[in-house]
């Protein structure tokens, strides 16, 4: 029996949803969100193998629930047919891209909205699902361990029927200060309002009696989607050297892409050394 393990093969795969942002990323992606408005009827969204292999990828659509602490719930077949999907509208080619390492790939999305199609938001989720390598059969004898892991990818493509009404508040934050690492953490509540999604960049300014307002805290592709009214976004503070003391703390939800120009809110917080939950 050890004989024939030896003879074996053990190839261990390991699947993982991956945002297409990551550090370890081996594709990059452009845009990492597709909104359709108006008349438009036609998007391109660019795949680029930045790794040093050749990549497989299978193009297939997602019907995914946001959730108010962040991520994604994945929506069976039955859950799907009550959500506003936008992927019965939409279809893309092609369907499985190969990629040679820095070759890049255009993935073609065209629109076809129904004439009755009501006010609202659409949304689905095009999968880039990586495939696994073909590899050279082993001869008789040699044992080999292949770990492969497969980075999966996910982006929403949404469809807007309408005007964008999305209205959204900052209700509160909460600061707090490390003792022994000097790290200083902020939270954000935020409550949205309306038909609509929003999608921006979290920015915290710092102002105290010493010196002029600074950026203290940045959250790039913050979305709050329609199924979220409220939640909770924790941003590092990134001033060096600070240690709690007054000031003004001023936060502002700033729109991205189709947003862009656009403050969706903005408050300001008067900030005292009680102010900071100390550990």
């Amino acid at each position: 029996m050890f004989k024939s393990l030896l003879k074996a093969a053990l190839v261990v795969s390991v699947c993982m949803l991956s945002p297409i942002n990551s550090a370890q990323a081996s594709l990059l992606v452009s845009p990492i969100r597709v909104a359709f408005e108006g008349r438009e009827r036609a998007r391109e969204i660019v795949l680029i193998n930045s790794s040093s292999e050749i990549k497989t990828y299978r193009l297939q659509w997602q019907e995914k629930l946001a959730v108010s602490n962040g991520g994604y719930k994945e929506l069976t077949a039955e859950q799907a047919k009550d959500y506003p999907s936008a992927s019965k509208m939409l279809r893309f080619s092609p369907r499985q891209v190969t990629l040679k390492p820095n070759e890049r790939q255009v993935v073609r999305l065209g629109l076809r909205r129904p004439k009755d199609l009501a006010d609202g938001e659409y949304r689905s989720h095009l999968k880039l699902e990586a495939l696994p390598p073909k590899r050279a059969k082993k001869q008789d004898g040699e044992m080999s361990i292949n770990l492969d892991v497969l980075l999966s990818y996910s982006l929403p493509v949404i469809v807007r029927q309408g005007p964008a009404n999305a209205k959204v508040e900052i209700t509160s934050k909460a600061l707090s200060f490390d003792q022994r690492s000097g790290k200083t953490q902020l939270s954000v509540n935020l409550t949205r309002t309306g038909q609509y999604s929003t999608a921006g960049n979290l920015v915290a300014y710092w102002q105290d009696h010493q010196q002029s307002e600074q950026v203290v805290a940045r959250l790039n592709n913050v979305n709050i989607y329609p199924e979220v009214n409220e939640t909770s976004k924790s941003m590092a503070w990134i001033a060096p050297d600070f240690t709690p003391n007054s000031g003004q703390l001023r936060i502002v939800y700033e729109g991205q892409q189709e947003f862009n120009g656009q403050v969706f809110a903005e408050r300001e917080f008067d900030v005292t050394p009680a102010t900071f939950s100390k550990n």
